[in-house]
């Protein structure tokens, strides 16, 4: 079963170029998981004792704010998670559940850090999506914030009246 997934992390984007035996060397340095529908993987607030690396199916990161769940993202096959948490020795940030039935790669803290040390395109690659993802959010955030600020703001009529 291994074997392929190891094919299919090679067919992800993240890990365009990998050969089979490198892609086999992450799994062997992890351990496959599967995850039922609903299941919670984990909590906002939780320690950051892993890394995920989704092989099938979807995972939802989201929070709870006021009583109400707010979806951040649907993580499809290819998508690393849980890794910056993980690397700053945080508190996780978000909750992730299963979308549907799912599989994952789950490396622990140490694997994670001890492949992130022994394989230099491996590092490139997820730290590069990572910094592009801490971006990406920043950015959304700069764009919420700004068209809430315009939103809050009385509409000023713009020409004085006429007498």
């Amino acid at each position: 079963m291994n074997e392929q997934y190891a094919v299919l992390i090679t067919g992800f984007p993240l890990f365009s170029g990998f050969t089979t035996s490198g892609a086999q060397m992450l799994l062997d340095d992890g351990q496959v998981k599967n995850h039922a529908s609903g299941e919670l993987l984990f909590k906002e607030g939780d320690p950051a004792t892993y890394t995920l690396l989704v092989l099938a199916g979807s995972l939802q990161v989201f929070l709870l704010r006021q009583g109400r769940e707010v979806i951040l993202q649907e993580a499809t096959p290819g998508t690393v998670l849980g890794e910056l948490a993980v690397l700053c020795g945080i508190p996780r940030a978000a909750s992730v559940r299963a979308s549907g039935d799912s599989v994952v790669l789950q490396w622990t803290a140490e694997e994670f850090r001890r492949l992130l040390v022994r394989n230099k395109s491996f590092a490139d690659r997820v730290l590069g999506q990572t910094l592009l993802t801490l971006i990406q959010k920043e950015r959304s955030l700069v764009e919420a914030l700004t068209k809430s600020e315009a939103e809050s703001k009385p509409e000023s009529g713009g020409s004085a009246p006429k007498s």
